[in-house]
């Protein structure tokens, strides 16, 4: 596998193929494969599903779409903090180039094209799911991005989520440290290894952990206050449901109700240093339609 691929991937070492087989980003007749040693059959369909790897020797521009409207919460020299609206991706894929808040973004900063580590993500140091509405910091030149991305890695970043979830969790608060992997079947999927004592080291099992508080007891539903330590894909989604609470509207990890058309996921507040030096502590507003369920949910409706 790993010496087909480099032989049609020459801008990637074997290492960096072999990693690329690891994370799930390539499957072999519609199953994801993990081993970079597996032998290929002749006539096998061999799919690789990574954007940034499909780029690789093209060339790719973010095009410009001014009439997506941006709700700046900050902005300084270096960055700008975005209160992204629920329904708009974070970036184009080749499937869909257009209608994202990087096409958005790059009509107004032309100057972050190539910040960054793609070409699909100028400036965006971090992503939410299209269906999670709040804030996302963007950086305008490539020593903001750096000196961000290293607060993330450092997990020195504290974010503050608002979820609207199905049940209400045992404890009133607690901390859900289960480790989080790829699902076999779904690579946009993740799954929690909830079995106690179980813990895997390796690259494809990844540690998580997530703190809550329950906010408020809405009858068969509840708002919880989420903390995420680290920043694992879908990692608030997996570990409330894990719990018993898929957050109302994701049908991906199991919510039952149909009283939203999308997941109740909101990125709140978040607290980071910028590179001017200043402290800053952000919050964006509630979304309309979270704030209307809410409302029905108070009065019973």
């Amino acid at each position: 596998m790993d010496r087909f691929l480099v032989s049609h991937l020459a801008k990637f070492s074997r290492s960096r193929i072999q990693k690329f087989i690891k994370s799930g980003a390539i499957k072999v007749d519609g199953k994801i494969i993990l081993k970079p040693s597996l032998k290929l059959k002749i006539g096998g369909k061999v799919v690789i599903s990574d954007e940034d790897i499909l780029l690789a020797g093209k060339e790719f521009a973010v095009e410009p779409e001014p009439d997506i409207p941006l709700d700046i919460i900050y902005e300084d020299k270096d960055i700008v903090v975005i209160n992204k609206q629920s329904d708009l991706m974070i970036h184009p894929t080749l499937s869909k180039k257009k209608h994202t808040l990087a096409n958005a973004l790059v009509a107004r900063y032309p100057e972050i094209i190539g910040v960054g580590e793609s070409p699909f993500r100028p400036g965006i140091v971090h992503r939410i799911d299209k269906d999670t509405s709040g804030l996302v910091i963007v950086a305008k030149n490539q020593e903001a991005f750096l000196f961000i991305k290293n607060q993330f890695l450092n997990h020195t970043v504290k974010k503050t989520y608002l979820a609207l979830v199905e049940g209400t969790p045992k404890n009133e608060e607690g901390t859900i440290n289960f480790q989080i992997r790829s699902s076999k079947t779904n690579r946009f999927k993740k799954v929690a290894i909830t079995k106690a004592g179980t813990v895997f080291k390796t690259r494809l099992v990844r540690n998580a952990e997530t703190f809550y508080k329950v906010k408020e007891a809405l009858g068969d539903f509840s708002l919880i206050e989420a903390f995420p330590k680290t920043g694992r894909t879908h990692q608030i989604r997996v570990h409330l449901a894990a719990i018993g609470c898929p957050i109302v509207g994701d049908e991906m990890y199991g919510a039952k109700s149909k009283i939203a058309k999308r997941q109740m996921l909101h990125a709140r507040a978040i607290e980071f240093a910028a590179p001017n030096g200043k402290k800053l502590s952000l919050e964006a507003p509630i979304p309309e339609d979270m704030c209307i369920l809410i409302d029905k949910l108070r009065l019973g409706k």
